[in-house]
């Protein structure tokens, strides 16, 4: 798994203003080579656009064709965007989520006491 980052969409159709530009506007993937070898029974990447519309998350799943079926590779991405629908949007829920100790980088915090202080709230 690949997680490749969170990428600004182009919403001005400018292309000649960076080093690099993302191929047919998905960046991983985009001119891989289908026989190039996988280290990996599968390869999943994933990316991040912000848009207009809000953020766009793609995922992208590459597999050797001899040895995992098309729609096996297609279920196994269907099933792992699904999940990742469903964890984002548990984290829009209010009772979701609380404070860990790396939110507050300043202070030597055990997680107890984060809780404690997220109770006193």
């Amino acid at each position: 798994f690949t997680y490749m980052g969170r990428f600004a969409a182009d919403t001005a159709g400018d292309q000649g203003g960076g080093a690099w530009q993302m191929a047919a506007g998905n960046a991983i993937g985009g001119s891989g080579d289908p026989e190039t070898p996988l280290r990996h029974l599968l390869d999943v990447g994933a990316m991040v656009r912000d848009t207009p519309g809000g953020p766009e998350l793609t995922l992208t799943v590459h597999w050797p064709r001899r040895l995992v079926r098309d729609t096996d590779a297609a279920r196994l991405g269907r099933a792992w965007a699904d999940m990742l629908g469903g964890l984002a949007a548990h984290t829009a829920a209010p009772a979701s989520g609380g404070h860990t100790p790396s939110d507050f980088p300043l202070l030597d915090l055990a997680q107890d006491e984060v809780d404690e202080f997220d109770r006193l709230d």
